[in-house]
């Protein structure tokens, strides 16, 4: 019962507690890393706001670019030089020209006429006439004659040329105006508009000639001309019978304008 009394008056040992917290160090290394994290969340979120925009704009001006380059029109294509044009024009003109007097030459022919009179009458006696488109072959009698004023007029128009090659008289027509007393021969005779005298090219004599024929004339005359041609009688007497004489050439369109 002592011992009773003495636990009951005796006082009772109380236990407090008392909450002990985190140290000045930790409360700071803990602020510290609270700092940095705030940093780097602040950094995430900058960077992520500025590429953010930097996205917008890239996708911005693509588009735009895209809408730019979509709604551009083409460029217009380039004018026409107008030094071309008119050179081209020019050159179009000459050859529809060309073309043009070409054709007409074409169709132009070479024309011979002889007209034999009597003398000194003049009644007329008799003509030849003939005519020679480009390409065809030339060939005229030529009646002889002693007067100048019987020789042949041939006219050859722009664009055309006469070729004489050859010349030739018939043997036996020859023969018999060489019994003629007097007669030597005969000769071919030709003048133009620049020169109108009647020279001679080739002359038949009975003495010295030995072919009736002659082939290397080489004339060539291009128009627009006039020349004449004469058959003239090599005679001792201004009478007697005459002789054909015969020119053959060629026609054709003159290569120097075509």
């Amino acid at each position: 019962s002592a011992l009773k009394n003495a636990r009951d008056t005796l006082p009772r040992p109380s236990t407090t507690y008392r909450e002990v917290g985190p140290s000045e160090e930790e409360l700071r290394a803990a602020e510290k890393a609270k700092q940095q994290q705030q940093q780097q969340q602040q950094h995430k979120s900058s960077s992520r706001s500025s590429k953010r925009p930097s996205t917008s704009s890239s996708s911005h001006n693509r588009h735009h670019h895209h809408t730019s380059s979509s709604s551009t029109p083409p460029p217009p294509a380039p004018a026409p030089n107008p030094t071309t044009t008119t050179t081209t024009q020019s050159n179009n003109n000459k050859s529809d020209l060309m073309n043009k007097k070409r054709l007409l030459a074409s169709r132009s022919p070479v024309t011979a006429l002889q007209q034999i009179r009597e003398h000194p009458s003049g009644k007329l006696l008799g003509e030849r006439n003939n005519s020679f488109l480009p390409g065809a072959p030339f060939s005229f009698a030529l009646m002889g004659s002693l007067q100048e004023n019987d020789a042949a007029i041939l006219r050859i128009p722009d664009g055309v040329c006469l070729k004489i090659n050859a010349a030739s008289v018939d043997r036996k027509s020859m023969e018999n105006f060489l019994l003629q007393k007097g007669s030597i021969g005969v000769s071919l005779k030709v003048s133009s508009e620049e020169n109108p005298a009647l020279l001679p090219i080739w002359t038949f004599d009975k003495e010295k000639s030995k072919s009736y024929t002659v082939s290397d004339l080489g004339v060539e005359v291009c128009g627009p001309r006039t020349v004449r041609l004469l058959a003239f009688m090599e005679m001792g007497f201004r009478s007697g019978a005459s002789v054909d004489l015969f020119v053959f050439g060629s026609v054709g369109l003159d290569r120097n304008k075509f």
